[in-house]
Parts: structure tokens; C-alpha cells; sequence
């Protein structure tokens, strides 16, 4: 009986067996074969190298340097982690009280990677070091890259600069929950999707440990280059020259198709300072700054544009039928509107004035009389489609608008009425009317070629050459009349009595307008003014020069702002002689 029942449990046991194996191997087979085949695929993400970026001469001013991460395996006891932060401690000069909480803020069961307590140690560091730390199975050294910016403050205000990603960056673009990084300002902000390039992957077969068995596929990853039309050599020789005569502002050199050869503001900064994280100290002393050194003056800086309006405003009343640029106007060196007398720059007036002697003089009482004649509103519309008022549509971030103030502005504003003052004052590019450098500068390329460019600095992604845009924003009656306004920007730098004629020195023709933009009121009971050089750095006026060469047959356009410079000619006409100069001797203009 007992036999019995041994026997009928052994058959049990093996019918079981069988039935079990036939389940496996043929009824669960497909099922088992894709649940075990999915078990074991992973995917790896292959995180791209960010887009180097080069000027127009192939030299690069925004590149990868490589260096290590040093990590520390996650979940460790307490004990361990001492252990092997001592280990670092024998080879490292370290805080290992700031590596333990490092450790201890990003340890948690939900992390499996390794933790970063120590970035971008350097390749010779890591190869003397790393013979001993990789004797400590928690430790791991993982290749990373630093950003480095060679051209230090010359190329800051382009450039920018990339440091730690925030959350609003995390969700912005997937790859940077790889690098970890992103752009902050300038070109590595405005092109940050495409500098951070795209993710590539390796898909590998794992064991139950996570181990890699083999490689399945790989799809590398892909990076983007950035070439600029920036010269570096004459953004150098700009900055540098400003800074040899102390002198604080924006210089724009643009191609009269938009092309940017230079865009320097002064003063600038270190941006490599940003990268791994800028200390509190430095910030303090760049935000505090009286200079403004983080301030992208060419785009992002709001100046009263002074007389450098005057060239457009001309085009615009003579093309409005309304006045007669060769009828003369008489200049006493004021205009009374009421029992108030608005002042020329000159004591004594300017006499007998045309258009030509209004331009080339900087006649205020010409142009107060225009603004008369044609109100406000109506200049202020022509201003905005010239290029004042509108953001420039550069592909740098945090461009300004500008004001061109009209009634409508002002009553949104400050809810109040305009008066015939103002006209007067924003006439001169004064009162409430700001501007950016580049505005003025496409202004004068305008006059220089009659089209409106859009201004750019990156002139190639990857091998795709970037077109030029042109706008053709001139009615037919000002075109055939720019030659008047082209003509009179030609005296301001060439003819006897220009504003900029005795501080000129060309290889080249060129033309131009002066500014002297004033940034200290000054009360019209006081009858007698203080030189520029008589009064407080501060309170001087910022002096504009915006110049096009060749005059006959315009190539570029040089635009100057030295802030609180004084007079447009003396303060900024020695720079642009030498930046058309250069212009000349290294090929870029023929002579």
C-alpha cells in the first residue's frame, strides 16, 4: 500500500514536471522570449558635446576643454562614505565636510547613479591621482567638458556664457537633463537648442546585475557649430582702443546688408568666471559696477539718440511735400514758443540755413521748425519704420525697443497731454525719445543704401550661410531724395565748419552724422553753459558719431556711442578714422 502510494506520487510529480516544461517550451515560449528580450535591451543615452562656435576666421572663441567628474557610488553606510572621502583627502586638498553633504543632499533610494561631489577636475590631476582612488570601488572618475572662452571681456557681450541649468531649462529641451547646462546670455543663450545639439544612444544587453553583455546598436550623438561674421582681431582692436583712451560705450562696424564685423561694449568681463559658478564676491563687484560692464550696450543699452535722428528726419520732411529743403531758414540761435526760448547748441545761430548747412551744422533751430511744421505724430510714424522704436530683430537676447514718443504714447504712459515742448525736444533726439546703437546704425545703413537690414552675427550653422534680410521701407519720394541727406552727411565729415571734419582722418571718403546727447537738464534761466570737460564725469553728455564708407558706394557702417564723451566729433572721431583705417589695411575695404 505504502509502495503504492510512492509510486502514484512519483508519476504525479514527473506528469507535473512535464506538463510545466511543455508550458514553457511551447505554449509560453513567444511570451517568454519577448518579456525576456525586453528584460534585458536598455538604452543609454549618449550625451553630445555642446557646438563649438568660431569667429569668421575659423578661430575658436567658444570651445570644450576636457576634464573629470569625480564620483562616489550612491547608498553607502555611513562608515564607507568616511572611508573613502579619506581616500580622496590623501590626494586632494578637499572640504570633506562640504563632499560628505554634497554626497548626503543627492544620496536617496531613488537615485542609481553615481554622485558628483568633486567637477571638472583637470586630465593632469586626474592621471596622477587617479592609480590610487581606483583602488576604492565606490570611487569613479567620469569625462566631462568645461566651456572656456579664450577672448576673455572682448568677446563677453556676444558670447555670453553657459553655467548650471535651472528647472525652467530642464523643461525646456530634454538634452540638457544630460549636459546639465545651458546658455545664459548672448549667443550660447539666443542659440542654446542648437549648441546643445542632439542625444545620441547605445542600446546594450544587461544581465540581472546591470551588467553590459554587448553592444546592440549605437546611434551617436550629434553637434552643431556656430560661425560668427565677427573679425575677433578687430573686436580686440576696438576694445583695446577704448580702453587705452578711457573710454566707456558701444562701437558697432555692420555691412550695409546687416553683416556684423565688430559689436563692442565697453566696459566688459571675464565671462569664463560664469561657467563653474561665479563666487559672490565677483558678482558684487560686476552688478555694483557703476560702468555697467554686464550691459550689452550695443543692443541691450537705451541712450537719447540726439542729432544722429536729424539725417532721417530730413528725409522724412522732405518727401512730405510739406517742406522745401532748399528754401533757407533763419537761425538766431533759438525759438520762442510762448515765453519760453529753446536754444541751438550755438550761441548767436547759424544764420541763413538750407538742408545741406542743417545737417552738416546740426542746425537744432532747422529742425525745431520741422518738428513744427510737422507734428509729432507724423514723425514719430516715419522714425518707427526707419528703424527707431523696433527692435532690430538681431539674434542676440535682450534686445531693447527703444521710444519714439508720440501723443498716444504719452497719454498711455503718464496719462497726461503733449505738449509742443516736447515736440520740440524729441525733434533733437532728447526728452523722452532712447535709442539703442544699433538702432542708429541701421538707421544708417538705410540712408547709406535705401534698405533696412536686419543685423546679424552668426554667419554659418554648420555649412547653411545665413541670408541676408532687406527691408524696402522707403517710399519712391524718399529714395529719390536721399541723395540731399547723403550729401549732407558727406559735409559733416569732409566739408569746412562739419561737426566732425576736423577730426577726421580716412584712407577712404567717408559720411556721417554727430550727436551730442545731453543726460543733465539744464534750467533755461541759466544763460551761460559749462564746457563738457567743465562738468562732473556724470553729467556730461554722451557723444554719438555714426558714419557709412565708401561714401560713393557704402560697404559698412561705423557707429560710435562714448558715454558721457561730450561732443560727437572730438569724442569719437579719432576711433572711427581708425577703424576704417583698419578696415582698409586688412582687405575688407578697398582703397
Amino acid at each position: 500500500m505504502r509502495t503504492n502510494i510512492v509510486i502514484a506520487f512519483i508519476f504525479l510529480f514527473f506528469s507535473l514536471l512535464i506538463y510545466r516544461i511543455y508550458d514553457l517550451s511551447i505554449v509560453s515560449y513567444d511570451k517568454y522570449v519577448k518579456l525576456s528580450q525586453h528584460n534585458i535591451k536598455k538604452d543609454i543615452p549618449l550625451t553630445p558635446v555642446r557646438g563649438v562656435i568660431y569667429d569668421r576666421n575659423d578661430n575658436p572663441v567658444a570651445l570644450n576643454e576636457l576634464r573629470f567628474d569625480l564620483t562616489i557610488k550612491p547608498h553607502l553606510k555611513e562608515s564607507q562614505l568616511n572611508d573613502t572621502i579619506q581616500n580622496i583627502k590623501q590626494v586632494l586638498d578637499i572640504n570633506a565636510t562640504k563632499i560628505f553633504m554634497t554626497y548626503k543632499k543627492q544620496n536617496s533610494p531613488y537615485n542609481h547613479k553615481h554622485i558628483i561631489v568633486l567637477k571638472y577636475l583637470k586630465e593632469d590631476v586626474v592621471y596622477k591621482i587617479e592609480p590610487v582612488l581606483s583602488q576604492d570601488p565606490n570611487i569613479k572618475f567620469m569625462p566631462t567638458y568645461l566651456r572656456k572662452y579664450p577672448e576673455k571681456e572682448y568677446m563677453a557681450n556676444i558670447l555670453g556664457y553657459v553655467s548650471k541649468a535651472n528647472s525652467n531649462d530642464l523643461q525646456r529641451n530634454k538634452v540638457i537633463e544630460l549636459t546639465q547646462i545651458s546658455g545664459k546670455r548672448g549667443i550660447e543663450k539666443f542659440y542654446d537648442d542648437i549648441l546643445q545639439g542632439k542625444a545620441g544612444k547605445k542600446r546594450v544587453l544587461v544581465n540581472a546585475r546591470n551588467e553590459i553583455l554587448s553592444v546592440l546598436k549605437v546611434i551617436p550623438s550629434k553637434s552643431h557649430s556656430l560661425t560668427l561674421s565677427i573679425d575677433t582681431n578687430l573686436q580686440k582692436y576696438i576694445y583695446d582702443l577704448l580702453e587705452k583712451e578711457n573710454k566707456k560705450g558701444a562701437v558697432i562696424v555692420m555691412s550695409v546688408n546687416g553683416e556684423i564685423l565688430a559689436l563692442v561694449s565697453n566696459p566688459s568681463y571675464d565671462n569664463n568666471l560664469f561657467v563653474k559658478g561665479i563666487s559672490q564676491k565677483e558678482w558684487e563687484k560686476l552688478s555694483h559696477n557703476l560702468y555697467n560692464p554686464l550691459l550689452n550696450k550695443p543692443v541691450s543699452g537705451l541712450y537719447p539718440p540726439g542729432s544722429t535722428v536729424k539725417p532721417a528726419e530730413a528725409l522724412i520732411a522732405i518727401a512730405s511735400g510739406k517742406w522745401n529743403p532748399w528754401k533757407k531758414v533763419y537761425c538766431p540761435g533759438y525759438i520762442e514758443i510762448g515765453n519760453r526760448k529753446f536754444r541751438d547748441w550755438k550761441i548767436g545761430g547759424h544764420g541763413e540755413v538750407d538742408i545741406f548747412k542743417a545737417i552738416k551744422r546740426s542746425v537744432d533751430v532747422y529742425f525745431y521748425k520741422i518738428g513744427l511744421k510737422l507734428g509729432v505724430d507724423y514723425l514719430a510714424k516715419n522714425l518707427k519704420k526707419m528703424g527707431f522704436g523696433k527692435k532690430t530683430g538681431i539674434d542676440l537676447p535682450n534686445e531693447k525697443r527703444g521710444i519714439v514718443p508720440d501723443k498716444k504714447w504719452k497719454a498711455k504712459r503718464f496719462h497726461q497731454p503733449w505738449f509742443i515742448g516736447e515736440t520740440l525736444n524729441a525733434v533733437i533726439g532728447q526728452g523722452y525719445f532712447l535709442a539703442t546703437p544699433l538702432q542708429v546704425a541701421v538707421n544708417t545703413a538705410l540712408i547709406a543704401k535705401g534698405k533696412l537690414p536686419k543685423p546679424y552675427v552668426v554667419k554659418k550653422i554648420d555649412q547653411n550661410i545665413t541670408t541676408p534680410v532687406l527691408k524696402d521701407v522707403l517710399s519712391p519720394k524718399e529714395k529719390r531724395n536721399l541723395w540731399m541727406i547723403r550729401k549732407g552727411m558727406w559735409q559733416v565729415c569732409n566739408a569746412p565748419g562739419g561737426t566732425a571734419t576736423k577730426y577726421i582722418n580716412t584712407k577712404i571718403t567717408i559720411a556721417g552724422k554727430t550727436g551730442t546727447a545731453q543726460v543733465y537738464s539744464i534750467p533755461q534761466e541759466v544763460k551761460k553753459r559749462k564746457k563738457e570737460d567743465e562738468l562732473v564725469y556724470f553729467h556730461r553728455s554722451h557723444a554719438w558719431l555714426t558714419t557709412f564708407g565708401p561714401y560713393k558706394h557704402p560697404q559698412y557702417v561705423v557707429t560710435v556711442l562714448i558715454e558721457h564723451g561730450g561732443h560727437g566729433g572730438s569724442a569719437a572721431g579719432g576711433i572711427v578714422s581708425k577703424i576704417y583705417n583698419w578696415l582698409v589695411n586688412n582687405g575688407y575695404i578697398k582703397n
